[in-house]
């Protein structure tokens, strides 16, 4: 097994960081020869990972390995992984003098703090300790070079789903915004027998996009995720399309009561949210999907009813929720904002929205899209 720590170190990260010169950096910092490397996808652009430990090259193999050489490389980004036996001995540290651009708790529990360096060229990811599921960990980003470094203390130490979800993904999320892809909370599926058309359930934790995305996937409807999926301008028509991240979704327990088609889900492992985490594939042979063109916007959420209904929204309305939904309250920097809140207001000219009340102990959600998938009016 290697270990960074047998690896000579030249010399320490410096506190600041020159623009386009932070790979030059990270590789002064260690001997390059000494770490694992292997090539990925994320969709057209290419993925070099750098490890110094094994199993992170098996986790980053379940996260990147779906995705196929593309006919075209569009881009290459660098990612290190590098695994010590603490987070005292992380050679790359947060610097003095850095602007705090957030903090957040996971859905774990675990403390995450967001940081930019003074010049705005470098991004700053910090995990706070919280046995059993993570160690400390820190990822830094360069919003000038499509390179990003994660220092993690050994894998032992942090849940799998944790590494893959919200440590690995939040880190080349960031650096993939420099090929214009941009992260959005959505569950996405599209129209039974047409990739093409896509829809996106946003919501809140709660409102039900879990339960409706798996229920049109069992009955025909592709998938692409039921939580996370990146948007991004399709270089052929200058549409916003949804790609996929992860083929993984996780299901709790009232899901498992209303979708009897997943009861073999039953005696899965749960974690500490009532989560139960399997392949897309699982869920339905065939039902995966990568990219989709979005046609329908879809803000879920639970009723009384016992009929699932939907509301056509004016454009306005549409893009208010967009922004509700999409747009962090947090002290982003304005440039970040301003990118995003151009990409809603595509997204909103192009995709009709709809408000669902969906019918809590029924399942007519699938029956219902499909009608808007077809254009049929709802009042």
């Amino acid at each position: 097994m290697l270990l960074l720590h047998h690896i000579p170190l030249h010399n320490s990260m410096p506190e600041k960081i020159q623009p386009a010169v932070f790979e030059t950096t990270i590789r002064e910092m260690l001997d390059s020869s000494r770490l694992l490397r292997k090539a990925y996808f994320f969709h057209d652009i290419r993925v070099i990972c750098q490890t110094n430990h094994p199993t992170i090259l098996a986790i980053l193999d379940e996260m990147l390995g779906m995705f196929a050489p593309p006919r075209q490389v569009r881009g290459e980004l660098s990612y290190y992984v590098l695994c010590y036996e603490s987070g005292g001995i992380f050679p790359v540290r947060l610097p003095h003098t850095r602007r705090r651009v957030d903090t957040i708790r996971l859905l774990t529990n675990t403390q995450l703090k967001h940081y930019a360096s003074m010049d705005n060229t470098t991004e700053y990811q910090s995990y706070r300790e919280l046995r059993p599921i993570n160690g400390n960990a820190l990822s830094v980003m360069s919003r000038m070079e499509p390179v990003a470094l994660t220092q993690l203390e050994m894998p032992e130490a942090y849940q799998g789903t944790f590494l893959r979800r919200y440590v690995f993904l939040l880190a080349l999320g960031q650096v993939l915004g420099q090929f214009g892809f941009e992260p959005c909370h959505a569950a996405t599926i599209t129209a039974p027998g047409n990739c093409r058309q896509g829809a996106l359930i946003i919501g809140a934790s709660g409102s039900g996009k879990t339960t409706l995305s798996l229920s049109c996937a069992l009955q025909g409807y592709g998938l692409l995720g039921d939580d996370l999926v990146m948007l991004c301008e399709s270089r052929d028509d200058e549409e916003i399309e949804a790609y996929t991240i992860t083929h993984e979704v996780s299901v709790r327990s009232h899901t498992l009561m209303l979708l009897k088609n997943l009861s073999f889900l039953r005696d899965y492992p749960v974690d500490q949210r009532d989560k139960r985490f399997l392949s897309i594939e699982q869920v339905r042979a065939g039902a995966a999907r990568f990219q989709t063109s979005v046609r329908l916007l879809l803000f879920p959420s639970l009723t009384a009813e016992n009929t699932s209904r939907a509301r056509l929204l004016s454009k306005a309305d549409t893009l208010r929720m967009l922004i509700d939904m999409c747009m962090s309250t947090g002290n982003n920097a304005f440039y970040a904002q301003e990118k995003l809140f151009h990409l809603l207001s595509r997204l909103a000219e192009q995709a009709s929205g709809y408000q669902l009340e969906i019918a809590r102990d029924t399942n007519d959600g699938p029956r219902l899209i499909q009608s808007l998938f077809a254009g049929e009016s709802h009042d």
